[in-house]
């Protein structure tokens, strides 16, 4: 079953809240839980399920109050858009790059924080650059592939609200995003692997030797064309203990549920919806909970919209993430 992983998570941050990150298999973000007053942050995160290396580095206003600043993030990710298998049985490497920032204000609608109640809101830019590997069977044997680039623009508001009251463990956060993204279909593409066979023949001991080359690229239709995503989301984040403490020394579980949609013009709405499990633990110098490791589980299609007609158990998909802080 193909890995798709969801997710990524920390906490890192000076003061008494913590910084959450999730996204999904394709390294979109899910969740943008981010409260600091101070200092600034640079992250590298690992997503298994675009395969993908990513660096963040975020960095909040100064002079801020704890009711009203902003917070830049700057974001660069790098893949091979064939994946690893690829690049390691074929050597080949179709390259993959995503710039992205996005700005922060925390306390939009909400009072204060000693209310209970907080918000804050983020506006998203993305741009990605990337080149991809098409296969054609039904054209001449030298055109077969061809290399396509695509280069998306993608602009996205994001929502949450933080209810802090209330007997739960931990704090209850509701996230929203919608927004514009250029799309294409190149990873609903079926991948095939072609191998090249080259005979050479020695004419003194009549010997055949071949060279096989392999390659990898997409077939199908590829097309381009305007998206509009929409995302709910709700997580139980983890409480913080008295650092010094015997349960600050534990590890503690939060939990988030997602659903994801995409509305095109040319086809159905796309709908994905899925689970992470995630544990924290808590830093013994600032006490704030960071996650450490992250369990998603995700559903494509999970009422086969788009007739797949496949059986559901093919469109379920689990993945691992983390995030490690400088």
């Amino acid at each position: 079953m193909r890995i798709i992983i969801l997710l990524l998570l920390i906490c890192t941050s000076s003061t008494s809240f913590s910084q959450v990150l999730l996204e999904d298999k394709n390294g979109d973000v899910i969740v943008r839980n981010q409260f600091r007053k101070d200092d600034n942050v640079s992250l590298i995160k690992l997503n298994t399920g675009d395969q993908s290396l990513g660096f963040n580095y975020i960095k909040s206003t100064k002079n801020q109050d704890e009711n009203n600043y902003l917070i830049h993030e700057f974001g660069i990710k790098a893949k091979p858009t064939e994946g690893y298998a690829a690049v390691f049985n074929s050597n080949q490497f179709s390259p993959g790059v995503k710039f992205s920032y996005a700005l922060t204000k925390l306390r939009i609608f909400s009072a204060d924080i000693k209310s209970g109640f907080i918000d804050w809101a983020s506006v998203e830019f993305n741009y990605n650059i990337n080149k991809y590997t098409l296969y054609r069977s039904d054209t001449t044997f030298s055109n077969q592939f061809s290399s396509q680039s695509f280069k998306p623009l993608s602009f996205l508001l994001h929502y949450n609200y933080l209810i802090q009251k209330g007997d739960l463990a931990g704090k209850l956060l509701i996230s929203a995003k919608a927004g514009y993204s250029r799309s294409s279909n190149f990873d609903d593409l079926r991948s095939v692997e072609i191998h090249d066979i080259k005979t050479i023949i020695d004419p003194a001991t009549s010997t055949a030797r071949q060279i096989i080359k392999n390659r990898t690229g997409r077939e199908g239709k590829y097309e381009e064309f305007d998206s509009y995503p929409l995302t709910l989301a709700i997580t139980l984040l983890t409480q913080t203990d008295p650092r010094g403490s015997d349960e600050a020394k534990k590890l503690r579980l939060g939990f988030n549920g997602y659903i994801k949609s995409l509305a095109t013009k040319i086809n159905k709405p796309e709908t994905n919806a899925g689970v992470i499990f995630f544990l924290t633990r808590q830093d013994e110098k600032n006490g704030i909970r960071n996650p450490v490791f992250g369990l998603n589980i995700q559903a494509d299609d999970p009422f086969d919209v788009q007739d797949y007609n496949n059986g559901l158990q093919n469109r379920i998909s689990i993945g691992f993430t983390s995030i490690f802080s400088l």
